[in-house]
């Protein structure tokens, strides 16, 4: 299963790695994560909450493909 989160970033946080997302009206970063069917963590990655969904999971896909060559279905 993929998924994905946007947070609110800390003020801490430089203003290059986050972003606004639209949707949820939040301004920070968001997680990318990639679990199998028990629910076990595969890959993660986080990225500017204003990346888009498709691009990040494409990315994330091909690092967990290449960690995990066991992998049949995504």
């Amino acid at each position: 299963m993929i998924d994905s989160q946007s947070v609110t970033a800390d003020a801490v946080v430089g203003a290059d790695s986050r972003g606004f997302d639209v949707g949820k009206l939040v301004n920070g970063r968001k997680r990318h994560d990639v679990v199998d069917t028990l629910g076990l963590l595969l890959g993660v990655m986080v990225t500017a909450a204003d990346g888009g969904d498709r691009t990040a999971a494409l990315v994330l896909l091909e690092q967990v493909a290449e960690a995990h060559h066991r992998l049949a279905l995504a």
